[in-house]
């Protein structure tokens, strides 16, 4: 590719590799979890006991699809508005996982998303994710970081095939448009254990992950604010949370936020009684 060269349809989509609904260890509440494919650490210098290594790959069994497509998707079987993103690792997909989540959000502010990465805030927001293709010595290796890099990559005119970049600017401007960002690599030494927190609306991973309060954190800059994965599910536990969206209550007398959570639970429970219950 030359620096004149369009950039290719594909610029325009994101790659999955599946989804799971009614997740329960995305955080708050049930979840429709999207699964992002590629992950360039993965590949060259993977997480000890990653969770999903058949996520990794670039190439392969997924599913391409076109933002408005991501976002009908998720529009339709989010029934209670709680989307988390996973992967692979998604800000490397990061300028159409903004259009994403602008385009929920201005559907229905009332949408919760959640993501996932393994880089922390601090060096995204430093450097944001630069990668050095010609770092990578092993041929195959090479091959599956050259597909990431025709699919996601913002091109570098003078290093056209060199380069993955996600800058700092727009590390900001997803979390605007998020919730919740789960920073860190997972340390499998760290791993918290599933015996006590593996409820509904729990975080599954490694006691060194940060839960980032995304719109506090902009408005408090330089200051994070966010709690240890850990410390935020022990807080979480001793909530009572909505049978709807999962969120914590202001009184415990409650069962639903609001109306619209109820209405959404009813209609949910009815939907679902056609498979024998929710």
């Amino acid at each position: 590719m030359n620096s004149t060269a369009r950039i290719p349809e594909k610029h325009n989509q994101l790659r999955f590799i599946g989804v799971t609904k009614d997740a329960v260890t995305a955080g708050p509440g049930k979840r429709l979890e999207l699964f992002l494919k590629g992950c360039i650490r993965g590949i060259i210098n993977p997480c000890e006991g990653c969770f999903n290594p058949t996520t990794w790959e670039f190439g392969g069994l997924r599913r391409d699809m076109y933002v408005q497509e991501v976002v009908d998707l998720i529009v339709r079987d989010a029934w209670n508005w709680q989307v988390t993103f996973c992967g692979g690792e998604p800000l490397l997909q990061t300028r159409n996982l903004i259009k994403v989540c602008r385009a929920l959000k201005e559907r229905d502010p009332r949408f919760h998303i959640v993501v996932y990465t393994a880089y922390t805030l601090e060096n995204l927001l430093n450097q944001g994710i630069v990668f050095h293709y010609k770092s990578v010595k092993d041929e195959e290796e090479r091959a599956q970081v050259k597909e990431a890099l025709d699919a996601y990559s913002r091109w570098d005119n003078k290093q056209p095939e060199m380069k993955i970049i996600v800058k700092e600017h727009e590390i900001r401007e997803l979390m605007k448009h998020i919730d919740l960002l789960v920073d860190g690599d997972y340390q499998s030494d760290k791993r918290i254990p599933t015996e006590q927190f593996m409820n509904e609306g729990m975080f599954v991973g490694s006691s060194n992950q940060r839960v980032i309060d995304t719109k506090e954190t902009l408005q408090r800059d330089p200051k994070f604010v966010f709690e240890y994965a850990d410390h935020w599910m022990r807080k979480h536990l001793t909530f009572k949370h909505c049978k709807c969206c999962g969120h914590p209550l202001r009184n415990r007398a409650f069962t639903y936020c609001d109306r619209r959570c109820r209405k959404a639970w009813h209609k949910r429970n009815k939907d679902m009684a056609v498979f024998g219950g929710a």
